[in-house]
């Protein structure tokens, strides 16, 4: 404890010792039939500062103990069989407040535990659950393509894919909670994940007939392929979803001395500078309407989560008007080991 902390508490007792001494002095002053010589007035102030540095070098350092005798009590798991240690009635009674506060605490941190694992539980089955009726929706459409219109079947097919990315999204978002009990690091090639990536999209390039460019490099970088590809399926999802009819993806994949980077580059409106520093923030979505396309702005949110915990690097730049690429960077001295 501060020394100036301690004068802060005992204020009370210093001012009223310095008012005794001063009404002393006064009244030795005003007393005339009161004898006494200079040298005795002179040993007893010394004798009186002296009982008084005393008095406050030791009280501040029993004050001093009892403080962080508390503050150690407090540090650990505050029990009630501690609190006979406490010499000072004063002591103990805020050792009990502090004792009754961490029972009330441990209580409490139980009770939303459990609300919360039986929340988790429910979410968790419900997604395992509507993951039937989504492919049953999706195989009877594919079962009557040729009976329905081809505009009402790629509405429908749109629709249902963006159930399945939500309720995809709501499952990796709940995985990525316990993300060092699911995980495995590998070598696995670029080429290989960025063709993944590409299956569940390739009706969405031909209803809105977006040229797909991509180069043949092939490098192996290591990160773990599931949660990679949940993470470039995200930024593909974002491209496809910004880029204009007859607009244009490009896939390229470059490698430096120890990183190799998969850029995603689709054309289109862009992002607003103002905007690419928040881009990646939980819930943010453009400050202007683009293409007057509805975001949540979690996709990208659970993306950056996701490879900062892996130890890679996802980054974004735009010229607003023309163009925006992602980047996923590998690098391979930095995996999810060392972080």
């Amino acid at each position: 404890m501060k020394f100036i902390n301690y004068l802060k508490e005992r204020w009370a007792t210093y001012t009223f010792a310095l008012a005794a001494f001063l009404f002393s002095a006064l009244i030795y002053k005003l007393d005339r039939s009161f004898h006494m010589t200079t040298s005795n007035a002179s040993y007893i102030i010394m004798g009186w500062i002296l009982i008084f540095v005393i008095f406050i070098t030791i009280d501040y350092w029993i004050f001093n103990n009892r403080v962080e005798k508390f503050k150690k009590y407090c540090s650990l798991n505050a029990s009630s069989e501690d609190l006979d240690e406490f010499a000072y009635p004063v002591d103990k009674e805020y050792a009990q407040l502090v004792y009754n506060l961490v029972v009330d605490y441990e209580k409490y941190k139980v009770d939303i535990y459990n609300k919360s694992s039986e929340e988790l539980e429910f979410i968790t089955r419900w997604v395992h659950d509507v993951k039937v009726p989504i492919s049953a929706a999706r195989l009877i459409l594919e079962n009557h393509e040729n009976d329905i219109p081809d505009s009402f079947y790629q509405s429908i097919d749109k629709e249902l894919f963006r159930v399945e990315e939500s309720v995809q999204r709501i499952f990796y978002e709940i995985k990525s909670n316990n993300l060092h009990d699911d995980y495995k690091i590998a070598k696995v090639s670029t080429k290989k994940l960025i063709s993944q990536t590409l299956k569940g999209y390739s009706n969405f390039f031909s209803y809105n007939r977006i040229n797909i460019c991509f180069s043949k490099e092939d490098y192996d970088v290591l990160t773990d392929e599931k949660w990679s590809g949940y993470i470039l399926s995200q930024i593909l999802s974002n491209a496809v979803k910004y880029t204009p009819i007859e607009g244009t993806i490009v896939i390229s994949t470059k490698k430096n001395e120890h990183e190799t980077t998969i850029s995603i580059k689709n054309s289109g409106k862009g992002i607003l500078e103002k905007d690419i520093g928040q881009i990646f923030n939980r819930g943010y979505t453009s400050s202007e309407n683009r293409n007057g396309m509805k975001s949540t702005g979690y996709g990208l949110y659970h993306s950056k989560k996701l490879s900062d915990r892996l130890g890679h690097k996802l980054t974004v730049q735009s010229k607003y008007g023309e163009w925006t690429v992602f980047s996923l960077t590998f690098n391979e001295n930095q995996t999810i080991h060392h972080m």
